[in-house]
């Protein structure tokens, strides 16, 4: 954009009476006062450029009335000629506008350039409000339009001409009455959106260059070579670029797409969004292809768009699942209306993480590592982290604090803090693995407590390359858990609280609350809650609330002879077959009939950790299905589960639901847990 110098603007904030006490202008911003979405998405750019600013307060006023003098300032500066008017200052072209007056210079330039004329009588009257009359007949000026092109009769031909061209839409305005601030501010937005008579964008004039379909997804980064406050936009092919600012996009401005502009030296000078849809959404989970939001929606993504996480660019079909522990997505239109981009929040997956261990290595060096290992965990190192970890050797027992991103931002010793570390064996042996609750997987020779895999135990480090497993009560909260309240007795529930639930010692499944369909949980029904940080619980395990524990289906009885001789034992076993096939026969202590309808729960050493039998209800028709969601029976609504197994009692094949209802008009269906509280559908039997 042509440079605007100073006295211009100051010039400026005089005239709308802006400057703070100090003599300072405000700078570009989100105006306390503007309600209207257009008036603010106008007031956001014109601000980003320079041609509006608001008062010290952070109001607006979009309501106040607007000079002839004042629109003359704001027509001067949206043409991009505010460097210009030192050059007609020091000359009295009206008799009622000495050049000692501040608007003479701005009125003196627009006069010139054929925008203004006065009242015929010598007087230009820069006092008097700006009618809409008046005031459109300069923008259409200003847009290369004249009576030779618009009409003979003013303001009639002028106001028509404005309204076929969109720039007086949403203004109630007839030529005569005066406007105000906010219009004349969706007037002068309109028209930098708009093109001129001979078909330039009329923006164009502004900038020395532009960047086109550009996303603002920062006002304020830090770029790659330490640069601050600089503007992170993604345009497309151009991919992740930092650019710095001579005019600071506005906070209203940022994650839309439009046009970028440039001074001649690469700087932005401004931005202007255009009508692409842009949603952001509280992301629950991502998938390949799709991602679902915490209101159940799901939303399809091609794998080809751009996916840009932090300061890395690549597509949503490479990298989808790196938007876990994100709390918010933005998806992003193209013009067709397909979605080619998704961002997200920073990650807050691993925000707050504390582990304690012995310092394993470092890379490159203890002194400045770029990476440590701690708990058979590599550790990125954030630069924040760099000093206090600096005075710790390799061998030594230290604690170290985590990131959103997983990256050590603070390294103290166990003395100052210690971390309580509580997880579930994924692999057991003399080598083991913990899931941490936290997410993390960390892993060593094992000491302490034989485990089997689902086990739940608290660990510590005991050397290099070791973890110690024991066993855990039932963590630091107690009391009823209230799913629609979301407490554990008075305690609350995170927002991003993780939820497992399982059987005896078998393995534990994650659930969501919504899976809880009895609204409550005694203290009974909780083996353990931990709390965050902030003194949330943000992990509970629960014993067998939900019944997502188990795998249901038809369930086989046998028998298992192991040993020799007089040590030879034989072990009643359960399998259990569903449309994966037929599972292997555990050993069960259980006594349920052959092909008996129900579900099984193992561990992970060959014996059952439970077996439920289900209710049935017979000669179900199909007018009782709710789609695949629910199913009324005995006159109660029951949801079916998501992995409900269907089975075709004629073909003796395992099926869909659709292709059930489709083949007949009669079911049996079989739900566990007890109607009208938490039953729930899992196996369903045509006929």
């Amino acid at each position: 954009m042509k440079n605007r110098i100073l006295a211009g603007l100051l010039a400026l904030l005089l005239c709308l009476g802006i400057v703070g006490a100090a003599g300072t202008a405000a700078g570009a911003q989100t105006f306390s006062d503007v309600s209207d979405p257009d008036t603010a998405e106008a007031v956001a750019v014109l601000s980003g450029l320079g041609i509006v600013s608001g008062y010290s307060d952070g109001s607006f006023h979009p309501s106040a009335a607007l000079t002839r003098a004042q629109f003359c300032v704001l027509a001067v500066l949206a043409e991009g000629h505010g460097d210009q008017v030192r050059g007609s200052a020091y000359r009295t072209l009206f008799s009622d506008l000495p050049a000692s007056h501040w608007a003479a210079p701005y009125v003196n330039l627009a006069q010139s350039e054929g925008l203004v004329s006065g009242y015929g009588n010598g007087t230009f009257g820069p006092d008097d409000p700006v009618t809409m009359g008046q005031a459109v007949t300069i923008v259409l000026r200003l847009m290369g339009y004249s009576t030779d092109n618009v009409g003979p009769f003013w303001p009639q031909d002028y106001m028509e001409k404005a309204a076929a061209l969109g720039l007086t839409d949403g203004i109630s305005r007839t030529g005569s009455q005066a406007i105000d601030r906010g219009e004349a501010a969706l007037l002068l937005y309109r028209m930098l959106r708009g093109t001129t008579r001979d078909g330039r964008d009329y923006i164009s004039a502004l900038a020395a260059g532009t960047v086109e379909d550009a996303v603002v997804l920062s006002n304020d980064a830090e770029a790659g070579d330490g640069a601050l406050h600089t503007a992170q936009v993604y345009a497309g092919k151009s991919g992740l670029t930092w650019y710095e600012q001579s005019s600071a996009i506005p906070d209203a401005l940022v994650n839309r797409r439009g046009t970028l502009l440039l001074d001649s030296s690469g700087k932005v000078t401004g931005f202007l969004p255009d009508d692409s849809t842009v949603r952001t959404l509280s992301l629950s989970s991502a998938q390949a292809g799709s991602l679902t939001d915490t209101s159940g929606r799901t939303w399809t993504i091609p794998n080809g768009a751009a996916l840009v996480l932090d300061d890395t660019a690549a597509t949503y079909g490479s990298s989808w699942y790196e938007l876990e522990g994100r709390s918010t997505v933005t998806l992003f239109y193209s013009s067709s209306g397909s979605i080619d981009l998704v961002t997200a929040s920073e990650s807050e997956r691993y925000s707050g993480t504390v582990l304690t261990g012995y310092y394993e290595s470092a890379s490159p060096n203890t002194a400045s590592p770029d990476s440590i290992t701690l708990l058979g965990l590599t550790l990125e190192v954030d630069e924040s982290a760099v000093s206090s970890l600096s005075s710790f050797k390799v061998g030594q027992r230290i604690t170290v604090v985590l990131n959103g991103a997983g990256e050590v931002a603070y390294a103290c010793s166990p003395s100052e803090r210690t971390a309580q570390m509580v997880g579930l064996v994924t692999a057991a042996g003399d080598t083991c693995r913990v899931e941490l609750f936290s997410g993390l997987t960390v892993s060593g020779k094992r000491s302490g407590l034989s485990v089997s895999a689902g086990d739940l135990v608290r660990v510590s480090s005991s050397g290099i390359g070791t973890i110690s497993l024991s066993s855990i009560g039932s963590g630091s909260v107690s009391g009823v858990l209230n799913v629609a309240a979301r407490t554990l007795g008075s305690v609350v529930l995170s927002d991003d609280v993780t939820v497992y639930d399982r059987v005896g010692k078998g393995a534990a499944v994650q659930v969501e609350l919504k899976d809880i369909l009895s609204g409550t949980v005694p203290a009974s029904g909780i083996a353990y809650a931990g709390t965050d940080s902030d003194g949330r619980v943000n992990v509970l395990v629960l014993n067998d609330v939900t019944g997502d524990a188990y795998t249901y289906g038809i369930l086989h009885t046998g028998t298992r002879t192991e040993g020799a001789g007089n040590m030879q034992v034989t072990n009643a076993t359960l399998s259990v077959e569903n449309s994966s096939g037929t599972s292997q026969a555990y050993i069960t202590g259980s006594s349920v009939g052959n092909k008996t309808v129900g579900g099984l729960a193992v561990t992970s050493d060959g014996k059952t950790a439970g077996v439920i039998t289900l209710e049935k209800v017979t000669a179900v028709s199909g007018s009782a299905f709710d789609g695949e969601d629910a199913v009324v029976l005995n006159g109660v609504r029951v949801p079916i589960s998501d992995e409900v197994q269907v089975y075709n009692a004629d073909s003796g094949q395992w099926t869909t639901l659709p292709a059930a209802r489709a083949y007949t008009g009669t079911f049996t269906v079989y739900y566990s847990g007890t109607l009208g509280n938490d039953a729930k559908v899992r196996v369903i039997f045509t006929g």
